[in-house]
């Protein structure tokens, strides 16, 4: 596991994303799309980069963008994250503050 991947990659996040498999079920959502959904609702996100292998996972990704959430749900996923999100600016391991990096 690269050390980059290290920084989410734990037990502890892989546990908080179990929790959330029955959450997007009964939103009637696959977890791709919640994540997105989430992911493009947040002030701190200005873009979500995606891969995709299939054409159909490209549609797929473009049309999670226009998914809404509801306030039910948004609280079901921040109670089932818990302390899993990054609350704050994490730097890479390679990365110095107040540099920009490109």
């Amino acid at each position: 596991m690269g050390a980059s991947i290290g920084l989410v990659m734990n037990d502890a996040t892989l546990e908080a994303v179990e929790r959330l498999r029955p959450i997007a079920k009964e939103a009637g959502l696959s977890m791709v799309e919640m994540a997105l959904a989430w992911v493009l609702r947040r002030p701190e996100v200005a873009s979500a980069i995606v891969g995709a292998t299939r054409s159909e996972q490209v549609h797929a990704n473009a049309e999670a963008s226009g998914i809404e959430l509801t306030p039910d749900t948004l609280e079901a996923i921040d109670e089932a994250l818990g302390d899993a999100p990054v609350k704050e600016t994490t730097l890479a391991p390679s990365a110095r503050p107040g540099v920009t990096h490109r």
